[in-house]
């Protein structure tokens, strides 16, 4: 049980610095960046998101599926040495098509020719980043939480520390920004490497003779359940991020609006953190327990964990949204905090999407997903053509919560006929329902001071109902302690 207890802490901490990261950066963007800057800045990294899925070849996935499939530490060598190879040519190969196409790029991404500089960086960026990510894959899948929160942490650091030194130096630019994420990227990919290199050569010790490099065989077989994957991952990206672009050309305001809706996406998506420490942390033990009879069990209660503490977090977020935006960010971009409750919601429902698709990834059935997520990307792009020009960054924040309400409700849906574990969608719908009730209260009242004092005085109210309702009781604590004691009895 410690171990598991040590092993959340680790991941947590690695989570923790990335998301406290990013809001530390928030201030000193808004400071030195105009709305539209920033927008630029924002293009750009999604642009690095949308890349790096090609760049994998849906490998993440395939790792995670099939690193177990035989327990041969041979096996297991060749597997990660084959994706190292494969990454490694098809990135230098990506990274070379990118600069050499830097000035059109520049012109579609960001509608400004004079950003082509920022391209030679990304292309960097692309080839370390992808590195890295496929081997942080590696250390999670071998459960190796120290490693993984000690990169994360590094990374990360890293970054900080050069762009508050440029702050203070007064050499705060986009260009600089993108500079200094092509250093971090290249210390981050020294370590992971390094990393990696000490695993490849624990997993050799186990064998009398040099394992293979390179199998084809293999690398087909990873291939078949990675490349299917590919589609839905990018569709699951044009999900995500398919507002900011749209925005970008069809709001009346065209870069300013990006930049306000991605500040206040941004403070939404806090709940990501809560997602990333149940991915890392529960879903490699999820996929180790696949066989066991008590397993549909132990995926209920996390469902229904998440449900109610996921939803609880968010409610937080959406009620003090306001006061965070006092402290993150400048003036400029105070419009933003009304933005906050669709990056909430909607970072709530991909949690919960994210829980019913390890029945997909039991069955390895990864069309499902790509299914699901296509559909959703879809429906996502339609309502923001139609919502966006009418009214502009709300229009792209509901096409947004649709969207993820869609793909969470049809993958359930299928998810039940396929591999039944009925799930309790009641604590979905409160938690849902609470969320928008309190950001319609903060939409119109957020600006009143005195409502500060009004809000503490309903989280206290809310805490004490809960404790006499449910925590008094040990409903909740019940179903927490019976999934750490089925955890660890399996």
């Amino acid at each position: 049980m410690n171990g598991y207890i040590r092993k959340t802490v680790e991941y947590a901490a690695g989570n923790i610095f990335d998301k406290i990261l990013l809001l530390l950066l928030l201030p000193l963007f808004t400071r030195f960046m105009v709305p539209e800057e920033y927008a630029v800045y924002a293009n750009v990294t999604i642009f690095i998101s949308f890349l790096s899925l090609i760049y994998l070849l849906g490998l993440q996935q395939a790792l995670f599926s099939h690193f177990y499939q035989y327990d041969d530490k041979r096996y297991q060598f060749t597997v990660i040495s084959s994706i190292l190879i494969t990454i490694i040519i098809f990135g230098i190969l990506f990274s070379f098509l990118i600069y050499y196409f830097r000035r059109e790029l520049a012109q579609l991404i960001t509608r400004d020719i004079t950003n082509q500089d920022i391209f030679i960086y990304v292309s960097f960026i692309l080839f370390c980043d992808v590195l890295y990510a496929i081997v942080l894959r590696i250390i999670n899948t071998m459960e190796r939480s120290f490693n993984y929160a000690l990169l994360s942490v590094v990374r990360n650091l890293t970054l900080l520390i050069l762009i508050f030194i440029a702050s203070l130096a007064g050499k705060f630019s986009l260009k600089t920004v993108f500079i200094y994420m092509s250093v971090s990227s290249l210390l981050s990919v020294i370590i992971a490497l390094i990393n990696v290199l000490k695993i490849m050569a624990g997993l050799r010790q186990y064998s009398r003779s040099m394992p293979a490099l390179f199998s084809f065989p293999i690398m087909i077989d990873l291939l078949n359940f990675g490349l299917p994957m590919i589609p839905g991952t990018i569709a699951l990206l044009v999900l995500r991020v398919s507002d900011r672009y749209m925005l970008t050309y069809l709001s009346a305001n065209g870069l300013y609006d990006v930049g306000i809706y991605a500040i206040g996406y941004r403070i939404g998506m806090i709940l990501t953190f809560l997602n990333s420490i149940i991915s890392l942390v529960y879903f490699p033990y999820a996929m180790k327990i696949a066989k066991d009879p008590r397993s549909a069990s132990s995926y209920r209660r996390m469902f229904r964990a998440y449900a109610v503490w996921g939803g609880l977090v968010g409610f937080l977020v959406i009620l003090f949204a306001w006061e965070l935006s006092l402290l993150l960010l400048d003036t400029a971009y105070y419009e933003a905090v009304k933005i906050v409750v669709f990056g909430v919601i909607s970072s709530f429902l991909f949690g919960l999407f994210n829980i019913i698709n390890i029945s997909f990834y039991i069955r390895k059935k990864a069309g499902n997903i790509a299914l699901a997520v296509g559909l959703g990307a879809v429906i996502n792009i339609i309502l923001n053509f139609l919502l966006i020009p009418r009214i502009g960054i709300y229009g792209a924040g509901i096409a947004s919560v649709i969207s993820y309400l869609f793909i969470f409700l049809f993958n359930y849906n299928m998810a039940e006929n396929l591999y039944p574990l009925n799930f309790e969608l009641k604590p979905v719908f409160l938690a849902l329902s609470g969320m928008i009730l309190i950001s319609l209260v903060n939409f119109f009242f957020f600006i009143i001071p005195e409502f500060t004092i009004l809000k503490i005085a309903l989280l206290i109210a809310a805490a004490g109902y809960l404790y006499f309702k449910y925590l008094h009781k040990h409903v909740l604590n019940q179903d927490i302690s019976d999934y750490i004691a089925e955890k660890f009895r399996i």
